[in-house]
């Protein structure tokens, strides 16, 4: 048989790693190349790695990718890689290659670019001419530190195989699993086999090795400490007797403790989520991600802020971070160009990325599970008190108006034809003249009158219509005077205020502006196809602090405010406590999401720090710390008055004296009743001047 001395113990090597970290797996990923150029020792490893396969005791389902078939390399192989992943869960990885950095990039190409979030657990490496010193190297296996190197110790015979190779049992590129029996120990086993395998056994002559005491090295990389991430650690050696020489862990976790690996992270100043701010060396908590720059530290504080600190103390990591300042969240764009915080994400400058950071970027970064529910909503301008000039016309609306005035000149007319018919019918008073205009004139003053029940000119009528038409006008004018000066008094008293704009959808039916200090406040509502949420982003607008400190005293325009998850309410400390007491909050939100901490695609410790972000939340530790950084970095004050709006409590004013504005219904009335009456008075000489003249 090939190689005996390897068959001795490969096959209970790969057994007992096969067996004990990937039996487990619903999926596995095979990559090796089977040409006539594979040497005798990929063969016996492609060999080994089948038998041991079928002998799973549980259906997995593999995949098999042959580079040998694949005429470009490096960009079919990235290809074939991606379709594996997002075609199944994959979550081990076999290669059994001359060379596997082909296949780290193409894994990488693959990480970056799937459509599905990766569930890759382990990988095995099946080498046998590379050097672990440059293999485990390169940092792309950072993203992968659950790795298994193995190659021979003593060098094996490595030339091409003389004779024919067989040909392959499995086909390439099928899409079908096929179900194969296997038998060990005596007991017929199904395992479920993607079609597109290896090969079956291995056939040629035997052959005769230089060293028949063969030893199989196992390493990996370092991954963990301050330094020296990209070391290759020897782990163990597998001996000739089937026994290993440290019985070490072959796949130790290396993401329990980091040994003060080094985290990159950026952040920004966002209260109470992240205060983020370069200090004097010696001054801050943190140290920044280039140590070697200015002499100086990092104050890093806050809510989200403390969940990293807290997840560097758990995992033993040493946190860097990098300062991007306030409201410099940033920006990805489709010409794979970025700015900001999430540029340097982008650009893989630093790992992570933290403070209220929403899920905008899901196909292009790596987010976390969600830390709190954020929502945002308006600071607009409250309900005015509609002006005292108009009082005396408020108590009725204008269709009520106009139904007033048009009964008083029908009554007026009614009662000028009355007139002019007891003038016909000889009753009355002698007249020898009627006059029409002045007798239309004193209808509509005496009609007026009785309106307002006020007294008016002596009026004599001798036919009973006349004096039951106004006996009825009397009771009726009584009923409406009261209900005029009920209302007039209760205006008086509790003071009109203009219709508010306090829902998101009357505040787009009001066609007003509302900004922030950056765009990202409409990123999650900008591509939305609702009408509403279509207009809010059109009339959002980015502004500097000092044009919002000033636009919060302004009765049309909005500022963004952010609803906090344990109740309180964010606001710029742009917004003075004096601007408040005429500013209300809508009371429904604009959007809700949730804060996250956003990563490059694949970063490795992800799943841990979903896992202490969930135990941050099940012991209230996230919402404490919330609340205690709203009280020590905002405005009390502020605070208070926006608790008071949103729960609907107004401090009552003390009393105050009554002003001019008061009264200036009744003036504004003076001024039009004198403004007329000079008017006409100016007309009626100017008439009699004309008069005299002729």
């Amino acid at each position: 048989m090939l190689l005996q001395p390897l068959v001795m113990h490969l096959s209970p090597l790969l057994r007992i790693i096969i067996g004990q970290y990937f039996a487990s797996f619903s999926s596995i990923l095979i990559v090796h190349n089977h040409t006539s150029s594979t040497t005798l020792l990929q063969l016996e490893y492609l060999r080994s790695l089948e038998l041991v396969l079928q002998e799973l005791p549980q259906s997995v389902l593999l995949q098999w990718i042959n580079v040998g078939k694949l005429s470009d390399v490096e960009e079919d192989l990235e290809w074939q890689v991606m379709a594996a992943v997002n075609s199944s869960s994959t979550e081990g990885f076999i290669t059994i290659l001359s060379q596997t950095n082909l296949f780290l990039h193409a894994r990488y190409y693959a990480t970056r670019n799937a459509n599905v979030r990766l569930k890759d657990k382990r990988y095995l490496f099946l080498c046998e001419d590379e050097l672990p010193q440059e293999l485990l190297a390169m940092d792309i296996l950072q993203f992968y530190p659950h790795h298994l190197m193995v190659r021979p110790g003593t060098r094996a015979l490595t030339g091409p195989v003389t004779g024919p190779v067989p040909a392959a049992r499995h086909k390439e590129g099928q899409g079908t699993t096929v179900n194969t029996k296997s038998t060990r120990d005596g007991i017929p086993r199904d395992v479920n086999v993607r079609d597109g395998g290896a090969g079956a056994g291995v056939g040629g002559g035997a052959a005769t090795l230089p060293y028949r005491d063969i030893n199989f090295e196992l390493w990996t990389q370092k991954f963990v400490g301050a330094f020296g991430n990209l070391d290759a650690v020897r782990l163990d050696a597998f001996l000739p007797n089937e026994t290993f020489a440290s019985r070490v862990e072959l796949y130790p976790n290396k993401l329990l403790d980091l040994q003060r690996r080094t985290l990159r992270m950026g952040s920004i100043t966002y209260v109470p989520y992240t205060i983020t701010n370069y200090v004097p060396a010696g001054e801050g908590n943190e140290d920044p991600i280039n140590p070697h720059g200015a002499n100086r530290s990092i104050a890093y504080h806050g809510a989200e802020a403390n969940v990293m600190k807290t997840f560097c103390q758990v995992h033993n990591c040493h946190l860097r971070v990098e300062a991007y300042g306030a409201d410099n969240w940033g920006s990805i764009y489709e010409n794979e160009t970025s700015d900001g915080m999430l540029g340097d994400i982008y650009d893989q400058r630093v790992e992570l990325a933290i403070g209220c950071i929403y899920n905008w970027y899901d196909g292009i970064t790596e987010t976390s599970h969600h830390i709190a529910r954020s929502s945002v909503t308006i600071l607009g301008p409250a309900p005015a008190p509609l002006p005292s000039w108009r009082t005396n016309i408020l108590p009725f609306n204008g269709p009520t108006w106009l139904l007033l005035i048009s009964t008083i000149l029908i009554c007026a007319v009614f009662l000028y034809v009355m007139k002019f018919a007891s003038y016909r019918l000889g009753f009355g008073r002698y007249e020898p003249k009627f006059h029409h205009v002045r007798k239309l004139e004193h209808s509509l003053l005496d009609t007026f009158a009785l309106f307002i029940q006020q007294p008016s000119a002596p009026l004599s009528f001798d036919r009973f219509a006349t004096r039951f038409f106004l006996s009825t006008l009397l009771c009726a004018t009584i009923t409406l005077e009261n209900i005029y000066s009920g209302q007039l008094k209760s205006l008086l008293t509790v003071p009109f205020y203009s219709a508010p704009v306090d829902t998101i959808e009357k505040w787009a039916q009001a066609g007003w502006k509302w900004a922030a200090p950056s765009i990202i406040w409409v990123h999650t509502v900008e591509s939305s196809d609702l009408a509403t949420e279509q207009i809010l982003a059109r009339n959002f607008e980015v502004r500097d602090y000092s044009f919002l400190a000033n636009a919060s005293f302004s009765p049309n325009y909005g500022l963004g405010i952010e609803r906090l998850a344990s109740g309180a309410l964010s606001v710029g400390n742009y917004v003075p406590a004096e601007a408040l007491e005429n500013r209300i909050v809508l009371h429904d939100d604009l959007y809700f999401d949730w804060t996250r901490a956003v990563s490059i695609r694949g970063w490795t410790l992800m799943p841990e720090l979903d896992k202490h972000i969930l135990t941050c939340q099940e012991t209230g530790l996230y919402v404490h710390w919330e609340l205690e950084f709203v009280v020590k970095y905002m405005d009390k004050k502020v605070q208070e008055i926006l608790l008071d709006m949103v729960n609907g409590h107004k401090a009552k004013g003390a009393p105050k004296p009554l002003n001019v504005s008061n009264i200036s219904g009744a003036l504004f009335v003076l001024a039009f009743g004198f403004t007329f009456a000079f008017s006409a008075l100016l007309v009626e000489t100017a008439i009699c001047g004309l008069k005299k003249i002729k």
